[in-house]
């Protein structure tokens, strides 16, 4: 198993994170360039005037990928 494996198997998949506002860690899986560290920090919130609710995204600098990315939540 690769070190960063290892690291992911503490991590929850995003659709078990709170969708409270609370603040997350998010590890955004890519097999072709793996961060090695979470670089991402994101919240869940909901759009006043539409009350569409998304991921609103912080210091994600890798920007949008075309391939399909799968995003993980920090255990607490």
């Amino acid at each position: 198993m690769n070190r960063e494996r290892a690291i992911m198997d503490d991590w929850y998949p995003v659709r078990l994170a709170p969708r409270d506002g609370t603040p997350v860690i998010l590890w955004i899986e890519d097999e072709e360039a793996p961060p090695p560290v979470p670089v991402t920090v994101g919240i869940w919130e909901t759009d006043d005037i539409t009350g569409l609710s998304h991921w609103r995204v912080f210091g994600g600098h890798y920007g949008p990928s075309e391939r399909h990315t799968r995003i993980n939540a920090l255990k607490q």
